[in-house]
């Protein structure tokens, strides 16, 4: 490293650690709770409706048999329980000193919401103040000029409104490959994607760290470097809209279950975010961006599916990234749309393993047909129809680890909050009976993006609107706290 990146010690953030979440302890607690909360929801059931009306016409008939789409959440079910089963990883042993390696913090914005991008950009000059364990640099790329603040480390790029790609690529695509192209950045260094709204902890600092150093022994072994990817949190708009943070507590706890299981076995399954991807510049480039119209929907998981036409490997980071949810149902249904319609486009067109897009095809299915199901359960609510016992089973147990997911992740959101605006034991307790009351909300949301998908499916690519981080997110807000408090490790 050079000699004006100053060491700091990592010891006393480490005595401050959290447990882990996925210690024995609690990974036992979530397999426990699943057959617990579906005898529950059993019960619930035969006492709302104890017999349950007997359909009498064709159309009571069809929703009995609509009761059967449950089973199509059945495989994504099994993957999240099967992830609590895998054993967890091991944490470096020389985790603490620095690398010699440069990291890039790469932001795409339309350049629409300068407040924002400059509270990503304090995020990460604030974390990597408190955990300095690279070199680094804040790559951003708008479509438009943005006033940021100054300092050595910034590299700003504005995307020519005349440019355009070899293959006609479109929105964060287009933008990602104009900065392949321009940025200086060596090939031996590694890029770190960020959305407008990411903010990076100084946990994650740590978890990058950790995963370079180990991918850079895996190169000198003669081993290609593998893509990584950790888990998001959403709390920062938890006290503005408590209703649309609370529905994202499912994306948390999907991340620690089904993404991580995806993750741990070093193939793609179920698709990749498009922040809080980790990758060396040199394997990013073997595989650009320029994804071309239909790719431009998704750009993220076509580029990680193209990877993986390629060869490439997948890995778990540790840290946490943080981000916000919608401010507004309407952006929520839409983003929801977005990455139905565009995720189908990966699986009919992108250049992948027929296996990888097979998986993909039928964890999407799954999503459509759970989701459809939601939509009956919501219906049965109101109508009682009797409901056969098979499905009768499958629809409690996906909706108890519906439950068991939602609950992860607000526990996830919730305990990785700063100390000065982390809600009390009542708030917490009233938002953990709010986040299991207003699951069939939750669900009725879920579905209207993928049955607007299918109604209209997504041809552009629709911006959700967030607003600089106010209240508990901001800058001067709490900011610099939550860079001081290093989070639980998920191992690799």
């Amino acid at each position: 490293m050079p000699s004006s990146v100053e060491i700091a010690s990592d010891a006393p953030l480490r005595s401050r650690r959290l447990r882990r979440w996925d210690d024995n302890r609690h990974r036992v607690a979530r397999l426990v709770a699943l057959p617990l909360v579906t005898a529950l929801l059993f019960a619930v059931r035969a006492a709302v409706f104890p017999e349950g009306r007997q359909p009498q016409h064709w159309w009571d008939r069809s929703l009995v048999l609509a009761s059967w789409l449950w089973v199509g959440a059945v495989p994504a079910t099994a993957v999240g329980v099967m992830a609590l089963l895998v054993p967890r990883g091991r944490r470096r042993e020389d985790s603490g000193g620095p690398i010699e390696q440069i990291v890039s913090f790469r932001i795409v914005s339309r350049g629409t919401n300068a407040t924002a991008l400059a509270d990503t950009v304090a995020a990460i000059r604030a974390a990597m103040a408190q955990r300095p364990l690279f070199d680094h640099r804040i790559e951003v790329v708008t479509d438009q000029a943005v006033e940021l603040p100054e300092g050595p480390d910034l590299f700003a790029h504005v995307v020519p409104p005349t440019y355009e790609t070899p293959n006609g690529s479109k929105y964060k695509a287009r933008a990602l490959h104009y900065l392949s192209e321009t940025s200086d950045l060596p090939l031996d260094a590694w890029v770190f994607h960020c959305d407008e709204e990411s903010h990076v902890t100084a946990g994650l600092v740590g978890g990058i760290r950790d995963a370079i150093a180990e991918e850079e022994e895996r190169a000198a072994e003669g081993l290609t470097p593998r893509i990584g990817q950790g888990c998001i949190l959403y709390w920062r708009n938890l006290r503005a809209h408590p209703l649309l943070t609370l529905a994202d507590s499912l994306r948390t706890g999907d991340d620690v279950t089904r993404f991580l299981a995806q993750f741990r076995s070093g193939a793609l399954m179920c698709g990749m975010h498009g922040s809080f991807i980790l990758v060396r510049a040199d394997i990013e480039r073997t595989v650009t961006f320029d994804v071309g119209p239909e790719g431009s929907v998704t750009e993220d998981a076509w580029w990680a599916y193209s990877q993986a036409q390629q060869g490439r490997e997948f890995r778990w980071v540790d840290g946490y990234l943080i981000e916000q949810s919608p401010e507004h149902w309407v952006d929520f249904v839409k983003q929801r749309r977005r990455w139905f319609s565009g995720l189908w486009k990966v699986c009919l067109y992108a250049p992948a393993p027929f296996l990888a897009r097979a998986v993909l095809m039928g964890f999407l299915t799954g999503w459509l047909l759970s989701a459809l199901g939601g939509v009956y359960t919501v219906v049965n609510l109101f109508t009682g129809y009797y409901t056969p016992l098979i499905p009768r089973v499958l629809g409690a147990v996906v909706m108890a680890w519906y439950v068991n997911c939602y609950l992860t992740g607000l526990w996830l959101n919730l305990r990785g909050m700063p100390a000065d605006v982390q809600p009390g034991r009542p708030m917490r307790l009233l938002l953990t009976v709010a986040q299991v009351i207003l699951l069939p909300v939750f669900g009725v949301l879920e579905g209207l993006g993928v049955l607007y998908a299918l109604v209209k499916p997504e041809r552009g690519f629709h911006v959700v609107k967030k607003r600089g981080s106010g209240g508990e997110g901001s800058a001067d807000a709490g900011l610099s706290e939550a860079a001081k408090q290093p989070e639980p490790a998920i191992a690799a």
